[in-house]
């Protein structure tokens, strides 16, 4: 089958499509955009809780009270003493504002964070949608070019069988004319033929007749 110049092209810029590297890109990137945007979550998480902790005045020997503290001792050393720590009369309760902002802070990252991941999804999305109809798109020229061809087939196929009854059909009626006219000859010459009369016996002339034989006369007394 004779390869058409646009399917080639189309065939040609969707393995283009997908043999680039960009898709790949994108979801390495998203992944890990993501891990960070969990990372970075779950410690605006914990020093929300760290805060409540806090401001409630937990007890710091419980377990998991110090579990949460340790967790969020590292993410607070960019922000600590940046704001004053308020304590709440007596008690062990205090308003730690630096622990508040930092988590405000990595909420917002968060956000960020997970703006850029739907912006990767999105384009990410768009390049395999893309590359799916670039792809579509030469499947559908290839099967449009293959229907034309086998059409033309067809059409040349039923062409021939036409031309082919066509002659059929006139030497039948070719060889109808032909028995016609001599069934016609044949009647003509019937009609106008016309026997051979049979020879006539000619007279014999006077002088070439035999004289007939006599009986020999009869013998004597």
């Amino acid at each position: 089958m004779t390869v058409d110049p646009r399917v080639q092209e189309y065939d040609e810029e969707a393995t283009k499509a997908e043999n680039s590297p960009l898709p790949w890109v994108l979801k390495a990137a998203r992944i890990v955009v993501w891990i960070v945007y969990a990372i970075v979550l779950v410690t605006a998480i914990m020093l929300t809780l760290d805060f409540f902790l806090r401001l409630f005045g937990a007890n710091s020997d419980n377990g998991f009270v110090q579990w949460v503290y340790r967790s969020t001792d590292r993410a607070m050393q960019p922000f600590r003493g940046i704001f004053p720590t308020h304590q709440l009369g007596d008690s062990s309760a205090a308003v730690d504002f630096s622990v508040m902002f930092a988590a405000i802070f990595y909420f917002v990252v968060a956000i960020l964070i997970d703006i850029a991941l739907r912006w990767l999804t999105r384009r990410l999305r768009r390049e395999e949608q893309e590359t799916a109809a670039l792809r579509q798109r030469a499947e559908d020229a290839e099967n449009l070019v293959y229907a034309q061809q086998q059409a033309a087939q067809r059409a040349a196929h039923e062409a021939a069988a036409r031309e082919y009854a066509a002659r059929q059909a006139a030497a039948d009626q070719y060889a109808i004319a032909q028995a016609a006219a001599n069934q016609a000859v044949a009647r003509q010459t019937a009609r106008d033929y016309v026997p051979p009369e049979p020879p006539r016996a000619k007279p014999a002339s006077p002088q070439q007749s035999p004289e007939p034989d006599l009986p020999p006369p009869p013998p004597g007394p």
